[in-house]
């Protein structure tokens, strides 16, 4: 992994432009096999037909690419049907239109015999959603996945993909093709705080309505296939054998075959093409509001995500929350990973495609403002969020061996209030985009709750009784500050003169009433100022 600074892409706010490079570092992945934007490529102009075929793309309009064989059945559920394995992300464009394509692999052939489940039906990928998402604007309010009664796009309210990486369009189709999936609709905001709507023509349109169109067929493209090849064992109770660490080989550049290359890996079988799946898609920019002169001068945002139907599996550009929760067992089969039903919040950016972006655009073609600003704006603070709440303990300066979370409603009493488990809770994971452990609870009707959380060791050593505040950092002094926008806080300095910013990254002197960016030394921070 590697970090750029620019302009924070933030789902929320704006960062002001004041700030220091170092304050904001932004998540590239580009670890091992991973890549986006390699060697700046953004994709390139050309004439692409819709017609599931890959004959008119070339290796040059790769904007992003993932290892093979990394996603979360790789190391529990491998005897699962509809492999979902994105290897690579294609862009290209032409005067009219926006031209997408994604490689997706089934290397189960190399292992499993015919008709075991990664093999059956063909090895076909099945009626699923896909998850196209693009961030045109990185300067407005983006989406955070969910429609308006708290439920995800495509899931239920408790399991789902969220974007802390900036995304404003959201296309969802069936894997299994347009045939299949006559539904498959765009998505935008209906408000501001990046909820959408079914059924409402203002965001939710049809592709027919739009003229997007996509197919797909078999084979695969790309000059190379670079699969993962460690794995996860397991007793005949279905206990884990292996240390859990096996996980991080899909960074390992030494644990990966190239299954195209030579000499071929002995322990494997032959790889057969008609196993993959190559998908392609044509958007019309007036889906977009933009044109081909906009694109190759601003550029935009494009990521992939595949699911079963509930939550992410793998994406592309690729993302630690697509196995942040690959031991823990799916609700409904415990021989199936907790990925295909979690909560997924996408933090690493998305490929830049037709320009590498900055966090600011020129403004859109024929752009219509309201020339009325409203002359008495609403003092009250943002309602507490409803959805997926998360916490981050930083561990550095405890060096604690286990973290847990406890986290309870103040409000409630007995087992409603607990959200993860008795006490001391639940046992924590780092999270590989800060580098801090991550509690992620789900939290509904938040307006009438009061959420409390205690960070302990599960032996004794443990904070004290600590507001749980939604993306909060803290230690085992207690809260530092936030995570803000997809970018880790640094802990608030001791010294330093606090500055405050509005939410258009204007300085203000003397703030009233509202809500503020504040950075006070070297963290960053944002507060309703009463």
């Amino acid at each position: 992994m590697k970090t750029i600074t620019k302009l924070a892409l933030g789902a929320a706010l704006a960062l002001p432009a004041a700030m220091n490079a170092q304050d904001l570092p932004v998540l590239i992945e580009n670890r091992a096999y991973y890549s986006t934007n390699a060697d700046g490529a953004v994709g390139k102009a050309g004439n692409i037909t819709i017609d599931g075929k890959f004959d008119d793309w070339s290796e040059d309009m790769i904007v992003a690419t993932c290892g093979a064989n990394d996603m979360a059945t790789a190391f529990k559920g491998s005897h699962e049907n509809s492999v979902l394995d994105i290897y690579a992300i294609y862009a290209a464009w032409d005067d009219a239109n926006l031209y997408l394509a994604w490689q997706m692999c089934n290397t189960g052939d190399t292992w499993a015999r015919p008709g075991d489940g990664p093999l059956t039906d063909g090895g076909r990928i099945g009626n699923v959603p896909l998850v196209v998402t693009l961030s045109i604007d990185p300067s407005t309010p983006g989406m955070n996945g969910k429609v308006k009664d708290g439920r995800f796009i495509w899931g239920e309210a408790k399991s789902g993909v969220s974007y802390s990486s900036h995304v404003d369009h959201i296309f969802i189709m069936s894997g299994q093709g347009y045939q299949v999936n006559a539904g498959a609709s765009m998505f935008t905001a209906i408000d501001a705080n990046g909820n959408t709507e079914y059924d409402n023509p203002s965001c939710c349109k049809n592709f027919s309505s739009l003229g997007v169109k996509y197919a797909f067929g078999e084979g695969f493209q790309p000059s190379h296939l670079w699969r993962q090849k460690m794995y996860a064992d397991y007793d005949a109770g279905g206990n884990l054998v292996s240390d859990p660490s096996v996980l991080e080989s899909i960074y390992d550049p030494e644990c990966y075959d190239n299954l195209l290359g030579s000499p071929y890996p002995s322990s494997l079988k032959a790889h057969d093409k008609k196993y993959d799946t190559f998908y392609e898609m044509a958007i019309p920019y007036t889906a977009l509001g933009i044109n081909r002169s906009w694109l190759e001068a601003n550029g935009i945002g494009f990521r992939v995500v595949a699911t079963r139907g509930e939550s992410g599996i793998d994406c592309c550009p690729f993302d630690p929350s697509m196995v942040d929760n690959v031991f823990e067992s799916y609700s409904a089969d415990k021989s199936t990973s907790h990925e295909k039903d979690d909560i997924d919040v996408i933090t690493y950016e998305l490929a830049s495609v037709g320009h590498m972006r900055t966090g600011s655009v020129d403004p859109v073609p024929n752009p219509n403002p309201n020339p009325n600003p409203n002359p008495n704006p609403n003092p009250e603070p943002e309602p507490i969020p409803d959805g997926a709440w998360v916490a981050y303990f930083n561990n550095s300066s405890s060096n604690w061996g286990k973290v847990y979370a406890y986290v309870w409603d103040d409000n409630a009493a007995g087992s409603d209030a607990k959200y993860l488990g008795s006490w001391p809770g639940k046992e924590l994971s780092k999270d590989a985009a800060t580098g801090y452990y991550k509690a992620a609870v789900e939290v509904d009707d938040a307006a009438g709750k009061k959420m409390m959380i205690i960070f302990n060791n599960g032996s004794g050593t443990q904070t004290g009784d600590l507001e749980f505040k939604h993306n909060g950092i803290y230690t085992s002094a207690g809260h530092t500050g936030e995570y803000v926008s997809g970018v880790a806080a640094p802990a608030i300095a001791a010294e330093g003169e606090t500055q405050y910013f509005n939410l258009q990254g204007m300085p203000v002197a003397n703030p009233s009433t509202g809500v503020y960016i504040v950075r006070k030394g070297n963290a960053i921070s944002k507060v309703y100022v009463k």
